[in-house]
């Protein structure tokens, strides 16, 4: 079968879009880590399926790299909102195209703005802080939050200067470590610039190495400095691409609400394959 696909990235994030909106396909896990593949395939982190949904804009359907189904990516949000604009979804108003659309985590609320796009995401939860795990870097402690999806976050003195090495390696190790057994999660090592800006480094699982951005891990280390006092919001999180993202949210007992993470987006190419 013969399908027409849209790579996009945000912040370096890279994603293959499909409109599924007639459910004609249905890709097992095999066909997307296959779509997926860097040297045979179209490559991408991920793979996300626009999709029908009753009185939403349309439904996130949304998997790694490897074929598994995750519940939810920020960055791919940013993506699908550009994509279903694009598409002709959403109302149009004087600051942009508001989309509405849901994801295996709950509803998104996007606005798209150019090749800048803000959404609405559920709440960061779920904090739990010092997590006990059997090995971190040196003098690091490991804090656990989910925005959507499960995060790791690790706190170290510069994230920027860590190796590709180093990422993979205590990625994958805290990635798998009983503690957050069976699902794993994505390790976001973090750490403040003296410019103020977050910088992230992230190991991610499913695609199972350093990705360029992440757009949930973003808020998920930017709330847990905001609850150490090291930053009031709205905080900006340089990415590794170079790329800046911006998160508002408001601190709760637990993690924060009225999150908001904004990005810029863009479209690499539009081809056909075979599936």
């Amino acid at each position: 079968m013969r399908v027409t696909v849209t790579k996009m990235n945000g912040s370096g994030n890279d994603f293959v879009m499909i409109d599924n909106r007639d459910r004609e396909l249905s890709l097992d896990g095999p066909q997307v880590a296959a779509l997926c593949d860097r040297r045979r395939g179209v490559g991408a982190d991920g793979l996300i399926l626009l999709e029908p949904a009753n009185g939403y804009d349309f439904f996130m359907r949304f998997f790694n790299a490897d074929g598994s189904p995750a519940e939810m990516c920020g960055n791919g949000a940013c993506c699908s909102s550009y994509f279903a604009a694009a598409l002709g979804h959403g109302v149009a108003s004087g600051e942009g195209t508001r989309i509405h659309f849901l994801t295996g985590s709950g509803p998104v609320e996007a606005l798209v703005r150019g090749d800048r796009v803000s959404v609405r995401l559920m709440d960061a939860r779920g904090m739990r802080r010092h997590v006990p795990v059997a090995v971190a870097p040196e003098g690091s402690d490991v804090h656990f939050m989910t925005v959507g999806t499960r995060h790791a976050i690790v706190p170290v003195v510069d994230a920027a200067a860590m190796t590709g090495d180093e990422v993979v390696r205590w990625g994958r190790t805290l990635r798998n470590d009983p503690t957050f057994a069976p699902q794993g999660a994505n390790v976001n090592f973090a750490s403040i610039a003296a410019d103020g800006r977050v910088v992230l480094r992230t190991y991610e699982k499913g695609v199972e190495a350093e990705t360029l951005a992440c757009g949930t891990g973003s808020i998920a280390a930017a709330v847990l400095f905001a609850h150490e006092g090291r930053l009031a919001p709205p905080a900006r999180i340089l990415q590794r691409s170079g790329d800046e993202l911006r998160a508002a949210f408001v601190l709760t007992d637990d993690g924060a609400c009225d999150v908001v993470l904004e990005a810029p987006v863009a479209v690499n190419f539009v081809g056909t394959t075979d599936i």
